[in-house]
């Protein structure tokens, strides 16, 4: 069975700093005609950041679209030329003053796919050594620090609702649980 939609026409509604928004014309696999708003984004990478005692570092920002101020990881866009975990190992350092020697690629996330391409690399950092926070111009942000317990609870009662965030501790604890199985290719020291 087709599942593929064929793309009749592309056009770009509006082009910003970030995204760019098109409205698609697509032939379905069933010969019909559809339309498809579709947001086209840069990739990002997202830091599960593990402190020497064990205790999780998440950020408070406050998140313009929702109105509210979220729990995330450390997380970023890609600035050109640059490969996921070097974008991790940047923002990392940018929000948290902190650096890693050892990455782990923990995978991917589509966090939008019925309306947007946007990609995210998930990455735990371990062996944190202080370094310099340096924010963006306009990012206000605060750091806490909690136990890996702390986390899932908060999980539980709904307060950590971030997609990226939700997502890479899933990653992560499967990856503990297969962290003698897992393929070189995923491990990243940085010397």
């Amino acid at each position: 069975m087709k599942l593929e939609e064929t793309v009749v026409q592309k056009k770009k509604v509006y082009e910003g700093k970030v995204l760019s928004v098109y409205e698609d014309l697509v032939r379905c696999p069933n010969g019909h005609l559809a339309t498809r708003e579709v947001i086209r984004r840069c990739e990002a990478s997202a830091v599960l950041a593990i402190c020497e005692d064990g205790r999780w570092i998440l950020e408070k920002q406050y998140r313009y679209p929702y109105d509210e101020i979220l729990w995330e990881i450390p997380a970023g866009k890609m600035d050109a030329g640059e490969t996921p975990l070097h974008t991790a190992i940047r923002e990392l350092e940018e929000e948290t003053g902190y650096h890693s020697d050892e990455m782990h690629y923990l995978g991917k996330m589509y966090p939008t796919c019925g309306y947007s391409d946007e990609v995210i690399h998930l990455f735990v950092a371990q062996n944190l050594k202080k370094a310099v926070q340096h924010l963006d111009e306009n990012e206000a942000l605060e750091l806490y620090y909690f136990t890996p317990e702390e986390v899932y609870n908060m999980l539980k009662e709904g307060k950590i609702v971030d997609g990226k965030t939700i997502c890479a501790i899933q990653f992560y604890q499967l990856w503990k649980k297969t962290e003698g199985e897992v393929d070189d290719k995923t491990v990243c020291k940085i010397l």
